[in-house]
């Protein structure tokens, strides 16, 4: 057991307005964190304590899927990130020198360290399969935070690596995992409001992730899903635009002069024409210096994520000189064919159901009209632009957008650090084989604040039973401490964790009683002598207005 009265944290008396979010003020004025410097944070002991608790249902849970438990170095060498090509190419690698010319980073993944570590042990096929998992902390230098605690540049994580033979081994563990995952989130009492999305894969595999996303309006993402299976980071996210005038017949094309239509909504009032009639083409430079152009409808972006994934993994805007060289201008690139451009032009699905396109000039005040695909200088098609709320699933169902916070991972690595690191073995026929790798995020430290601010309710925080930092808060009413002391003992006996509430005469009922829903505490237990008088506490869960009466 605790006592209020000999925690050397104290609270602060007024709520500090310094986030967003309310958890955060929460957690920052009950002893739960104070920050160090822009977003590293001193973790005080009720925050440890639920810290300590997912971390030992996260462990409980890979140790039933026969992962094996390590702890790595936060350092690493340089030569290492090289060997990956990720030194120069992971923009949030802390990088420190060491003695003479060393040079390390602070891990904020441990790849780099896993794969040369396990090379060791790795030759024949007999060595495989396994999966080895640590709870540590990681660094990323971040630009700026995002929601305050929600993006930190020290935090605590679960990494799982799995080594695999085939696809087909590393397909089993996989849904291992995931049910392994679905264990821990329902104990964690937030599996009910998150999603599996489909993501990016950023620098660990040029294949899609898949993201944990656990709803929330304070939020760093946004996931895109129907009402079956679909579900997506809005980055990636798929969709089929709505059918716009398809059915119109085809005009022919026409040039007419408008000089002073230079903007999108002068265009549309000049012509009477929506914006989504109307046709944007963005240019690219490729490293080779050829060009390629993206058109999309005028009420659609381009997603440059989508674009790389499709097309070309090296490219950036065309400057304005690029475009000059090329005969034209930003705002004024045509793929239509009379136009003739040095650029190979790609256009947006979005763009197949819409007819008799209008285009704005090039430069010449030219305008021309009832554009049709015919008229253009076309490649392919494929789906470039964002997602948005109107657009069609894959599944032909309407898409739902919600903001969420993401709090594990699965990347898809495949061989990209085991070439790097020559990690292979030899197959029962004396074959080299390559050897095959998933690894497996939880950031649990970030799962502490989903769960405060999905859970927290107008009195305070919520914390789920199995997590919080004590499970009882005794609250003494005067001279009762003995009395509230053996209840205690006896409380642990049977599993629990007690925090008595101890403070002297001089804080009243109510402020103790609020203190208690404040710091999300389960069940408060009241001892007094009215309660005494009839041989019983007062006993009254967190999320309930019921008390009872228990006897001793």
């Amino acid at each position: 057991m605790q006592y209020v009265s000999k925690n050397p944290i104290k609270t602060l008396k007024s709520v500090p307005n310094v986030s967003d979010n309310v958890s955060t003020w929460l957690l920052i004025q009950w002893w739960f964190i104070r920050q160090e410097l822009a977003w590293a944070y001193h973790f005080l002991p009720l925050w440890l304590k639920v810290l300590r608790n997912i971390e030992n249902i996260v462990r409980e849970e890979m140790d039933a899927i026969w992962a094996h438990e390590l702890l790595m170095p936060a350092l690493c060498r340089k030569e290492s990130w090289d060997k990956t090509d990720r030194w120069d190419n992971v923009d949030v690698l802390f990088k420190l020198d060491g003695h003479g010319n060393t040079k390390y980073a602070l891990s904020p993944t441990h790849e780099e360290s896993v794969t040369p570590l396990i090379k060791e042990f790795v030759q024949s096929y007999k060595d495989l399969d396994f999966w080895v998992y640590q709870i540590q902390d990681k660094f990323r230098n971040e630009a700026r935070a995002k929601s305050w605690i929600l993006r930190w540049r020290e935090f605590w994580m679960k990494d799982l690596y799995s080594f695999h033979k085939t696809e087909e081994s590393m397909q089993e563990y996989y849904e291992m995992v995931a049910q392994a995952y679905k264990k821990i989130f329902d104990r964690l009492w937030i599996w009910d409001i998150t999603k599996v999305a489909t993501a990016d894969g950023w620098a660990f595999t040029d294949k899609y992730s898949h993201e944990f996303q656990t709803l929330l309006p304070i939020w760093e993402d946004i996931i895109c899903f129907d009402e079956s299976w679909y579900c997506a980071n809005l980055e990636v996210a798929e969709g089929q635009s709505d059918d716009k005038n398809s059915d119109e017949a085809e005009l022919k094309m026409e040039k007419i002069d408008a000089p002073d239509v230079r903007t999108i909504d002068a265009m549309v009032e000049f012509f009477g024409k929506p914006n989504w009639q109307m046709i944007k083409t963005v240019v690219y430079k490729k490293s080779d210096w050829t060009f390629f152009g993206i058109s999309v409808r005028w009420d659609l972006e381009v997603n440059e994520l989508k674009v790389w994934r499709i097309l070309w993994r090296d490219f950036e805007q065309a400057s304005e000189e690029d475009l000059i060289n090329l005969g034209t201008a930003r705002g004024y690139v045509s793929p239509i064919k009379e136009d003739n451009y040095d650029i190979t032009f790609y256009w947006d699905n979005s763009l197949k159901t819409v007819k008799n396109f209008i285009w704005w000039g090039k430069q010449d005040g030219v305008d021309r009209i009832n554009i049709n695909l015919g008229d253009m200088d076309i490649k392919e098609f494929g789906d470039f632009t964002e997602a948005k709320e109107w657009f069609m699933s894959p599944n032909g169902e309407k898409l739902r957008f919600e903001k969420a916070s993401e709090v594990w991972n699965i990347f898809r690595l495949y061989t990209k650090f085991s070439d790097a690191f020559g990690l292979s073995y030899t197959d029962e026929k004396g074959k080299n084989n390559e050897v095959l790798m998933w690894c497996y995020g939880i950031w649990i430290s970030r799962v502490m604040w989903v769960i405060a601010e999905a859970m927290m309710d107008e009195n305070g925080l919520v914390w789920p039973e199995n997590i919080a930092p004590y499970t009882h808060y005794i609250m003494v009413i005067w001279d009762n401490l003995e009395k509230a002391e053996q209840l205690a003992r006896d409380l642990e006996k049977k599993g629990a964790r007690v925090l008595i509430d101890d403070r002297d005469k001089k804080v009243w009922f109510g402020q103790k009683a609020r203190d208690a829903d404040l710091l999300g505490i389960p069940y408060r237990i009241v001892v007094s002598p009215k309660t005494l008088e009839a041989n019983s506490y007062e006993l009254k869960a967190r999320n309930s207005q019921e008390t009872e009466l228990i006897s001793f």
